[in-house]
């Protein structure tokens, strides 16, 4: 019995210092996301502003050159015509207990705001990226990001933060 909980003590311990080891900065940086409809993935800078997380998409995978992405779902009909380029649309999440959350994520692609929360898988490489109609994130969809390695971040320029467009 005294075997048993030494056991449990220990993986609670351990698990606790692997919480801790996790840095809440270790999301800041360029991110892959999922593809998009047309099948173009996503590059999306977070940074952190004010002790909050926020991220923006600036640019494609391997690049694009078609015409200029528009907001065309936003709820507000006046910024339809706005590029998606530049659009902070997750916004205001803090770090608490190994997660990101308390924040908002807009989806473009529906025109609708949602509860947002990240996660960190343990090798920092992959970022689940959840919105969610209720807070505790139950019912909501999750999103899969890839770090962008470092051999390839000489390829992306981010913006600016003056030239970023907070939503609404």
């Amino acid at each position: 019995m005294k075997r048993k909980i030494f056991i449990s003590l220990v993986f609670v311990v351990f698990s606790n210092l692997l919480l801790l080891a996790q840095s809440s900065d270790d999301v800041v940086g360029l991110w892959y996301s999922e593809k998009d409809s047309e099948g173009l993935i996503p590059v999306v800078e977070i940074y952190k502003e004010n002790g909050k997380y926020y991220g923006y998409f600036f640019d494609y995978k391997g690049g694009y050159n078609g015409p200029e992405k528009k907001d065309v779902k936003n709820p507000n009909k006046e910024l339809r015509e706005l590029p998606l380029k530049g659009l902070v649309y997750l916004m205001g999440l803090s770090f608490d207990n190994g997660e990101w959350k308390g924040g908002k994520i807009y989806n473009p692609y529906d025109g609708k705001t949602y509860n947002g929360k990240m996660s960190l898988s343990e090798d920092k490489k992959t970022l689940t990226v959840r919105g969610s109609l209720d807070k505790a994130g139950v019912f909501g969809k999750s999103m899969k990001w890839t770090k962008v390695p470092d051999s390839e971040k000489s390829l992306y320029k981010p913006l600016n933060r003056s030239d970023l467009r907070k939503f609404n």
